[in-house]
């Protein structure tokens, strides 16, 4: 434990020294431990010793998070199971990229995005295989010759120059040593694209009896199940973290001050619904009971509502 924290620590830093506004999460077993903003770019990063400890629960949560906020999901990381991350390299789990701080530092830092990635069998890179084809053609190169002089079939070679297949780096590193150019195709880690199932079933009655109201008041509803928040409730520009709970206890306060901190960073709002409860404020985040839901007449009043219950605290607060 203390090891990962001084992981997020050292993640922390290097996003703040270059202008990231962060949260951190506290939350056993969540998808995220940090969340990141610096104009247009928002990141959801789980931070782990071995990124081979990510549960497909976490990555699904992770990128169904990336794909409703737009985001990008990041895994950093010190090492897989058999061995360390390289610096300069992208590993990917659950098709998400990962990292180790070194190499975030050489992204967000010295704006040196990396080429090279880890798969099963070692390190290749993708090359501009349209670049490729030109300069064999210009130095004069027969498919077979080049082919030879790298040590791959000609079929490979046609593969390379057609975008089809990835290069092994030793092969990457002959071809720019005979053109000497860059032809490696960098990967562009802080805006990648995931596919997410937002279609998740509730995991108990309390759950399936809100998100039924909400989605009744017109709100579209996606679960999240690995995070402080139970779900993303959604209508047209606004978006809401939503907790769900039984009754307020000293989890559920904790949980509601995450809440807060993110919704600061991601510019959403939050709610806190629960089964018994009367209703306050904690931070910003209001705690209503499930009953007020059966008054509300549309989403536009459940925002009104949030939007209101955030003033009022604020008055109490200044006054």
């Amino acid at each position: 434990m203390i090891e990962k924290e001084r992981l997020i620590r050292v993640v922390e830093s290097i996003l703040q020294g270059t202008g990231f506004r962060t949260a951190r999460m506290e939350f056993k077993g969540a998808c995220f431990d940090l969340v990141a903003s610096r104009l247009f770019l928002l990141l959801f990063i789980k931070v782990l010793q071995n990124i081979d400890t990510l549960t497909k629960e976490q990555a699904e949560d992770l990128k169904r998070l990336a794909k409703f906020f737009q985001a990008s999901p990041l895994i950093v990381g010190l090492k897989t199971k058999n061995d360390e991350l390289e610096e300069g390299v992208v590993y990917e789990r659950f098709g998400i990229y990962a990292l180790n701080p070194q190499t975030l530092y050489d992204v967000i830092v010295e704006n040196e995005l990396p080429a090279i990635f880890a798969e099963r069998g070692g390190f290749y890179v993708k090359i501009n295989g349209e670049y490729l084809r030109y300069l064999r053609e210009k130095y004069g190169y027969s498919i077979g010759e080049l082919a030879e002089l790298l040590g791959v079939s000609r079929k490979s070679l046609q593969n390379y120059e057609r975008g089809e297949q990835a290069v092994s780096l030793d092969v990457a590193i002959r071809l720019e040593e005979i053109f000497n150019e860059p032809l490696a195709k960098p990967i562009d880690i802080l805006h990648a694209k995931v596919e997410a199932k937002l279609d998740v079933k509730p995991e108990n009655e309390l759950e399936r009896e809100i998100f039924e109201r909400l989605k009744a008041l017109g709100m579209g509803v996606v679960k999240i199940k690995k995070a402080p928040f139970n779900a993303i409730s959604k209508e047209e520009e606004f978006k809401i973290l939503t907790g769900i709970d039984q009754r307020k206890t000293k989890t559920t306060i904790k949980r509601a001050q995450m809440v807060n901190e993110v919704s600061k960073i991601i510019h959403s709002d939050g709610v806190f619904i629960l089964e018994k409860t009367k209703t306050e404020v904690v931070g910003e985040i209001p705690l209503i009971p499930k009953k007020a839901l059966s008054e509300i007449r549309d989403a536009d009043e459940l925002i009104e509502m949030i939007e209101e219950l955030k003033k009022e605290i604020k008055k109490k607060i200044f006054s």
